[in-house]
């Protein structure tokens, strides 16, 4: 399914750990009512402070793979030990409601997002420097070996980020948020999702002149 035959399009925003991507998330959904986040399911434990269905939802192995099997998932991906995906059923929802669907994704996820979805709109984003990332992932308690494993996987995914249609640096969070809320009105004016508008004053160009 296309999303160009909708209103909207579907938003990943991907990033290495500890770039920002749910934060930047949490405001924009805040800051701007046609995002709605898009939420994934996980077989990682639930954090304190987290939520299942706001969040995340939260499975085991086995009801991952019945997901997986039943192509209930529009990507899905192993990262750190745990299972992501996407499920495609929220995704479409939000799509019909005129709205825009935020995925925090990573890269692998964002390239299966694109196949089913052709205009959906990536965006990476990048702390402003290695001091600022490693500073986010210790405030987090990272162990020292997980933080040695991120960043390590934040060097694989560096080499994606040209598959991205846009860059963002994540220094200051409401600056990000505005860069990102401007790619969005951006995208929105382009001549390929605008074809309803083209096709309805086409019709009544044709409707005046047949009254002539």
């Amino acid at each position: 399914m296309r999303s160009k035959s909708y209103k909207y399009f579907p938003m990943v925003i991907a990033a290495p750990s500890g770039g920002g991507k749910t934060a930047i998330r949490e405001k924009l959904l805040k800051r701007d009512k046609r995002f709605r986040f898009s939420i994934t399911c996980t077989t990682r434990p639930m954090r304190p402070g987290e939520v299942n269905g706001r969040d995340y939802y939260f499975v085991n192995a086995a009801g991952f793979e019945r997901l997986r099997r039943g192509g209930q998932l529009l990507e899905w991906a192993r990262v750190h030990g745990n299972l992501y995906g996407t499920p495609v059923k929220p995704v479409k929802a939000l799509l019909k409601k005129g709205l825009i669907p935020v995925m925090t994704i990573d890269v692998k996820g964002a390239r299966s997002v694109k196949t089913i979805f052709p205009e959906t709109v990536t965006v990476f984003l990048l702390p402003p420097g290695l001091k600022t990332l490693l500073s986010r992932l210790k405030k987090r308690r990272e162990p020292a070996a997980n933080i040695r494993i991120r960043l390590e996987t934040a060097k694989k995914e560096l080499k994606e980020a040209a598959f991205f249609e846009y860059l963002v640096i994540n220094d200051k969070l409401d600056t990000a948020v505005s860069d990102i809320r401007e790619i969005a009105n951006i995208e929105s004016m382009r001549v390929s999702r605008k074809q309803a508008e083209i096709r309805r004053f086409s019709r009544e160009l044709a409707e005046f002149r047949s009254k002539k």
